[in-house]
Formats: structure tokens, sequence, C-alpha cells
């Protein structure tokens, strides 16, 4: 069974050797936007872009007491209408022992299920993005416990040990 761990570990080894491969010009139109040496492109063309955090989208788009699709799409429309074409989203997060985390309404539960709800508010924030033609960078984790973070990866690692930065005990 593929882990998250080996599933991080692979993509981030991917990357890795990607970033060491200069990408022809002339690449297939995928519309994907890809690195060539220090610039971006899109289906071969230069790309530049204007882009947004809004981490939050994908629980906006869950079909769940927290989310709201209303808003989510009203917030898109003002984002294209203000030409911004590239949003930042957070695309995981996981229940945490950390004080300060968000509890239970994570894309990956205490138990490791995956929580179906989340997936599908990203699915539907994926396909509004698109219908505007704007783009997605997903980040799986970060720093900050209260997503869950590197931190608590940490304390899958080492036997449940981790510092709370937001516990005065830690």
């Amino acid at each position: 069974m593929l882990t998250r761990r080996a599933a991080i570990t692979g993509a981030a080894a991917l990357a890795t050797g990607c970033a060491a491969v200069r990408l022809p010009q002339q690449a297939a139109a995928s519309g994907l936007v890809t690195r060539d040496g220090a610039a971006l492109r899109l289906d071969g063309r230069r790309y530049r872009f204007a882009g947004a955090n809004m981490w939050y989208a994908a629980y906006l788009g869950a079909d769940a007491p927290f989310g709201d699709r209303d808003r989510l799409k009203r917030e898109l429309d003002r984002l294209a209408a203000l030409g911004v074409g590239n949003v930042r989203l957070l695309a995981s997060s996981d229940a945490s022992p950390l004080r300060g985390s968000i509890g239970e309404a994570t894309f990956r539960g205490r138990t490791g299920a995956y929580n179906e709800t989340l997936l599908q508010g990203l699915d539907f924030t994926l396909a509004e993005l698109g219908r505007r033609g704007m783009k997605a960078v997903l980040y799986l984790t970060n720093f900050w416990e209260w997503s869950g973070g590197m931190m608590t990866y940490l304390s899958w690692t080492n036997g449940g040990r981790y510092l709370d930065m937001n516990d005065p005990a830690h």
C-alpha cells in the first residue's frame, strides 16, 4: 500500500529530478505550467501571472456545514475580474495533536482515512477555477500548526513526540 510518506518522498524526488532537466521550448499543449530555467511556460509560451492565496477554497467547495459554494464562486469571480489567474490553495491537512490545529475538519483524520467531503470540495474548486481559465498551485503541507503541518509528520515518525509551539508546557 502506498503511504502518504512514500507519496510525498516520491513527489519530492520527482520534482528534484525534473528541476535538473531543461524543458524543450515547444512542449505539447497540456495546460500545465512548466519551468524552463528561471522562466515559467504555459504551452510553450512565457507564463506570467497575478496570484492570490486562497488556502480555504477546498473548504468552501465542500458540501458540508463549513462549505459555501456560492461564496467560493463569488470570490473566484472577483479574483478573475481583478486579473488574478493563479490561486494557491490547501490540498491536504491532517488531524493533529497540536493545540492550535483545526481539529477533525481535515483532509486526513486521526485514523488515516481521507475525508471524501473535502476531496470533493477540492475537485469542485478545481472545476470552478477551470471554468474561469484560472490555474492552481496546490500545497500539501507547511509549518503551520493549524493544518497539521510538519510537526504532525514528525510525531508520526518518532513515536508521538513533537514540539507544540502553542503549548507553554512544551
